[in-house]
């Protein structure tokens, strides 16, 4: 009588290696994480980096920094000036200063190439992924940087000293990355213009559900 050969797997055999797969997928999960989380860092490194540049040029061509503040109100150029894009008004003027256009990529009106960039120029063209909530765009998005994260600090030399200090923000000096942690000294740090985001857990405020731990300090200087 011929030997019957046992085909396939035992439920034991079965149990044992989706163990095996599920420890190995445990141990790649975070390795896994940590790369995209890099990648966007990167990403956003850039972008802030190209703000940064458009801001220069922008400064080269008009001889001035862009008012991103309260219409008919100009900067203290006594003072190194910090504006928070969250703020949908200087949300709007960030944009439209810096690409020579609206948002949604309409002409300027007269009275904001008066305020804001008179020939309209483009220093500086943003993409989809610079703005929150792609699906829904419109003039009033706010930029975000690569994590969604909305509370992004532009800061400018007004004063032109070639180092920016005594910088207070409205989350306080807390809220400043500890590599930039002296722009709220009097020494300062030597730089024209400073993009970051900020350090606060609380102020890590995503459209796209990322918690405070998925984020990561974005931070550009020139």
């Amino acid at each position: 009588m011929p030997i019957r050969r046992r085909v396939g797997f035992t439920l034991i055999e079965l149990l044992t290696v989706i163990m095996i797969i599920g420890i190995l997928a445990a141990m790649l999960f975070p390795a896994i994480t940590g790369v995209r989380k890099k990648a966007r860092h990167a990403d956003a490194q850039t972008a802030f980096s190209q703000w940064a540049t458009g801001i220069t040029r922008y400064k080269q061509v008009y001889g001035f920094f862009p008012n991103l503040g309260a219409t008919g109100t100009a900067p203290d150029t006594t003072l190194d000036t910090l504006y928070t894009l969250e703020t949908a008004d200087t949300n709007l003027k960030f944009v439209k200063a810096l690409s020579g256009r609206s948002p949604t990529g309409l002409a300027l009106a007269t009275v904001d190439r008066k305020a804001l960039n008179r020939n309209a120029e483009e220093f500086c063209a943003f993409g989809k992924n610079d703005f929150e909530d792609f699906a829904n765009f419109n003039d009033n998005s706010l930029v975000v940087d690569r994590f969604g994260n909305r509370h992004i600090r532009v800061i400018f030399d007004t004063d032109s000293t070639g180092t920016i200090k005594n910088i207070t923000p409205a989350a306080g000096t807390d809220s400043i990355p500890g590599d930039i942690k002296s722009i709220s000294s009097a020494t300062g740090l030597p730089a024209r213009v400073i993009i970051y985001t900020t350090d606060l857990g609380k102020d890590f405020e995503s459209y796209d559900g990322l918690g405070a731990t998925d984020f990561d300090q974005v931070i550009a200087i020139q």
